[in-house]
C-alpha cells in the first residue's frame, strides 16, 4: 500500500504541475462580432500582432456564425476550424474554453469583469457590450457579464506604433488589469500590411482539410487534375456597396491583394468589383 501510495502521489503531483499556468502579462480577449467569416478573420490577424506586441496572451475566440434556422448568432469553436499549435509558434495564445474553465475563476472572476471599447456607445455611458446580435449572445455562451467601462481613446491596435504600444502598458498594467476584454476584435479591418504575413501560423483542423479533400475529389476524374475555385461575392448587398465605385478609385475590403496597398498595381474599377457575367466565365 505505501508503493501504491508513493506512485499515486508521484502521478498526481505530475497532474497538477502541468495545470495551466495563468501569464502574469495578462489577457486579451475580445468578441469577433463585426461581419461573417472573412471579416472576422482578417481583424484576427490584426488581433494576434497586438497580443504579440503588448506581450499579452490571446485568447482564442469562437467564430460567430448566422445560420438561416436560428433567430441568433452562433458560437463555434475556434479549434473547430483552426489549430492552435501554429498560433503558439508566433504567440502566446489559448482556447477559449480552456482560459473560462481553467483560468477565468482566478484571473478573471464574476463580479471584476471590465470591459474595454474605444469611446461610449449609443447613450449609453459605459460600452454596453452586450447590446444587439451577436454582442449578447456570444458573452452570453460564456456566462459573461460586466461590471465596468474602460474608454481607451485615442490608442490603437497597430503595436508598430511604439507610443501608442507602451501606452497600453502604461494606462492598463496587467497588476490591475489582468484581462483586457474588448466589445470587438482589437484589430483593423481591412488587415493592414504589415500583418498579412501573419496568415501563415493560420492552419486548417483536420476536420476542414478533411472535408475540403473529400469534397474536391467528387469533381476529380483524376487525381492528378487540377482546377481553379473563385469566391464571389455578387449578392444583392455588395452590388449597392461597389456603386460607390463610380465616385472613388480607392482601395475597397480586400483589393490590395489584386491593386497593391499603394495601388501600385491599378485603381479600383466597377469591374473589379462586381464583376460581370462575361468576365467570370471568360
Amino acid at each position: 500500500m505505501n508503493s501504491l501510495a508513493i506512485l499515486l502521489s508521484i502521478i498526481l503531483s505530475f497532474v497538477y504541475s502541468e495545470e495551466i499556468q495563468s501569464d502574469p502579462n495578462g489577457y486579451i480577449i475580445f468578441c469577433p462580432c463585426m461581419g461573417r467569416f472573412g471579416n472576422q478573420m482578417d481583424q484576427f490577424l490584426g488581433a494576434l500582432a497586438f497580443a504579440k506586441g503588448i506581450g499579452r496572451t490571446l485568447v482564442l475566440p469562437h467564430l460567430v456564425e448566422y445560420p438561416d434556422r436560428f433567430s441568433s448568432s452562433v458560437q463555434i469553436p475556434f479549434q473547430s476550424y483552426f489549430k492552435a499549435e501554429p498560433l503558439a509558434e508566433y504567440t502566446k495564445v489559448i482556447l477559449m474554453d480552456d482560459f473560462m474553465k481553467n483560468l477565468a475563476p482566478k484571473v478573471w472572476p464574476k463580479g471584476n469583469r471590465t470591459v474595454f471599447c474605444y469611446m461610449s456607445r449609443g447613450n449609453a455611458n459605459d460600452c454596453a457590450a452586450k447590446d444587439g446580435n451577436p454582442f449578447g449572445p456570444y458573452w452570453d455562451k460564456f456566462g459573461v457579464d460586466f461590471d465596468k467601462s474602460e474608454f481607451y481613446a485615442p490608442l490603437s491596435f497597430d503595436p508598430n506604433f511604439e507610443k501608442h504600444r507602451l501606452e497600453w502598458k502604461k494606462r492598463f498594467p496587467a497588476e490591475k488589469y489582468p484581462v483586457l476584454a474588448f466589445t470587438g476584435a482589437p484589430g483593423a479591418f481591412p488587415v493592414i500590411e504589415t500583418n498579412v504575413p501573419l496568415q501563415k501560423y493560420i492552419k486548417w483542423s483536420d476536420m476542414i482539410d478533411f472535408k475540403a479533400d473529400k469534397f474536391i475529389n467528387q469533381f476529380k476524374n483524376d487525381p492528378k487534375e487540377k482546377f481553379i475555385a473563385i469566391h464571389l461575392r455578387n449578392g444583392i448587398d455588395f452590388k449597392r456597396a461597389c456603386e460607390h465605385v463610380k465616385t472613388s478609385k480607392t482601395n475597397f475590403f480586400a483589393s490590395p491583394q489584386c491593386l497593391g496597398y499603394s495601388q501600385e498595381n491599378g485603381e479600383m474599377t466597377e469591374e473589379l468589383c462586381y464583376p460581370s457575367e462575361k468576365t467570370i466565365f471568360n
